[in-house]
């Protein structure tokens, strides 16, 4: 199993999670972010990845599980929208 801090993300990627995170009032630096490639399941589009979301200031984390593109980020902008990673 690959892990990648969200630096290693793609640049796309990147700039999507930023904009959400503004959309909401936060900032990049209040969550760690990081995935996993799972070598135990492959997605239609390839390997599935596991992106390892946690709020720093509360310890609040959620899994989602992607493959290849980022429909990730749409889910971890509804938990933002209900409050899951509020205090």
């Amino acid at each position: 199993m690959t892990a990648h801090d969200f630096a290693e993300f793609s640049w796309d990627e990147q700039e999507d999670v930023k904009a959400v995170l503004a959309s909401r009032g936060l900032e990049l630096r209040e969550f760690r972010i990081s995935d996993n490639a799972s070598a135990a399941g492959e997605g239609k589009n390839g390997p599935l990845r596991q992106v390892c979301v946690t709020r720093i200031t509360n310890g609040k984390t959620a899994t989602y599980e992607t493959d290849h593109f980022a429909p990730w980020i749409t889910d971890f902008d509804e938990a933002l929208q209900a409050g899951e990673f509020d205090d």
